[in-house]
C-alpha cells in the first residue's frame, strides 16, 4: 500500500505543468512548477502567442488616425509610416513577455529571499511564465473584440472598466488599469506565491497589490505628463 502511494506521489512530481492548466487548475500546476519547473517551451509558446495576438489586434487599428501631421504626406510616405508603426507594434508583442516575466521574477524573487523562502529563481521564472498565458488570452480576447469596432483604441482594452466609461487623462489611466484579466492575473499570482515560494497569504497579496499600485502610478504619471504637453 505504501509503495503504491509513493509511486503515485512520484508520478505527480514528475508530471509537467500545463499552460492551459493554469486556467482550470492553477493550484495543481503551481505544485508541479514547484517540483518540476519548466521554462524554455512554455516561454517560447507564450512569446509566439503574444506576437500573434498583437498582429491580430494590429489588423483592426488605424495607426495614423486623424493626426494632421500625416495629412500632407504622400501615399508612399503614409505607407512607410504605417509599416513602421505596425512593425513597432509587432516587436512590442515580442519584447513585452520577456521584460514583464523577467521584471516580475526578479521582484518576487528578491522579496521571497528577504522572507527567507527556499524558492529558486528557476521556479519563480517558470511560475511567471505560466501565469503570462492570462495576458496572452487577454490580448486575443480584445483583438477579436476590436473586429466589431470602427476605430478601436489599443490603449483601452474592451475588458477594462474604461471601455464602458470612456474617460481620458488620469481617470482614463486608472479605469484602464482596472481590467478583468489583470485582476485575474493578480489572484493567480498571489496563489502561486503561496504555493511555489511558500509565502504567507498576507505577504503574497501584499506584494501583488504593491506592484499593481506601482504600475498604476506609472500609468497615472504618464497621463499627467501627456496632459501637460497637450496643454502647452
Amino acid at each position: 500500500m505504501n509503495n503504491e502511494i509513493d509511486e503515485q506521489e512520484q508520478q505527480e512530481v514528475l508530471e509537467k505543468p500545463s499552460l492551459l492548466g493554469i486556467i482550470t487548475e492553477p493550484s495543481t500546476q503551481f505544485k508541479r512548477i514547484k517540483d518540476n519547473p519548466k521554462i524554455l517551451v512554455p516561454f517560447i509558446i507564450v512569446t509566439i502567442l503574444s506576437v500573434l495576438g498583437m498582429l491580430l489586434m494590429m489588423t483592426q487599428i488605424d495607426f495614423l488616425g486623424d493626426d494632421p501631421f500625416f495629412t500632407d504626406m504622400t501615399e508612399e510616405e503614409v505607407m512607410i509610416a504605417t509599416i513602421f508603426a505596425q512593425a513597432t507594434f509587432a516587436i512590442t508583442g515580442l519584447l513585452i513577455p520577456i521584460v514583464a516575466i523577467l521584471i516580475n521574477t526578479v521582484i518576487y524573487f528578491i522579496v521571497a529571499k528577504i522572507a527567507k523562502s527556499a524558492v529558486t529563481f528557476k521556479q519563480m521564472f517558470s511560475m511567471n511564465t505560466f501565469i503570462y498565458i492570462i495576458v496572452v488570452i487577454s490580448t486575443f480576447v480584445n483583438a477579436i473584440g476590436f473586429f466589431g469596432m470602427a476605430n478601436p483604441d489599443p490603449e483601452v482594452y474592451l475588458t477594462s472598466l474604461n471601455s464602458i466609461v470612456g474617460a481620458d487623462g488620469v481617470l482614463g489611466a486608472i479605469l484602464s488599469s482596472l481590467e478583468i484579466f489583470t485582476i485575474w492575473s493578480m489572484i493567480i499570482t498571489a496563489i502561486g506565491l503561496q504555493i511555489v515560494a511558500k509565502l504567507s497569504k498576507g505577504l503574497s497579496w501584499g506584494i501583488v497589490i504593491v506592484i499593481f499600485l506601482i504600475t498604476l502610478g506609472f500609468a497615472v504619471g504618464s497621463a499627467v505628463v501627456l496632459e501637460l504637453f497637450e496643454g502647452m
